[in-house]
């Protein structure tokens, strides 16, 4: 049934975390600049009042926005997170595609500043606002850099 909730041209995101894993595989779709990423939400997403837990929702924001800044910098390596601020403005149904797409405010050489909307069933749940910071590239162990150069999709 999730497999059906996924919209066409949604690749899985292969990321090497963990936490991420337990909540995923979260999916994406590059547009141009943009990249957008979602994730079914599925009865293990839920809270006990029968709605996307917080912490998911959360979580899902951080990764629209982290992958985001990775897509913006054509560097496909972890864009740890500095800070985050996070709104709840409404609850996401289980069993609906939840999606979000970074916007980039401004990058600089050490950062991204980033915000999303989430949106399940054509509406905001979450909106969300955070700092990035860019991977030094000569930190990327030698061995990996050519296969993280470049933007998702590419």
């Amino acid at each position: 049934m999730t497999d059906a909730l996924i919209p066409e041209g949604f690749r899985k995101l292969d990321v090497a975390d963990d936490f991420v894993g337990l909540i995923g595989p979260l999916w994406f779709k590059p547009e141009g600049e943009k990249l957008r990423v979602g994730l079914p939400l599925e009865t293990r997403h839920g809270n006990p009042m029968g709605w996307a837990h917080g912490g998911l929702l959360v979580t899902v924001a951080d990764m629209v926005m982290g992958a985001g800044s990775g897509h913006a910098t054509a560097i496909r390596w972890p864009h740890p997170t500095v800070s985050l601020s996070t709104e709840f403005v409404r609850g996401a149904r289980l069993g609906q595609w939840l999606e979000g797409t970074a916007r980039i405010a401004r990058r600089t050489v050490n950062f991204c500043f980033a915000s999303c909307d989430l949106i399940c069933g054509g509406e905001i749940v979450l909106v969300a606002s955070g700092v990035f910071k860019v991977p030094d590239v000569d930190r990327i162990p030698e061995a990996l850099r050519g296969k993280v150069m470049g933007r998702w999709g590419d």
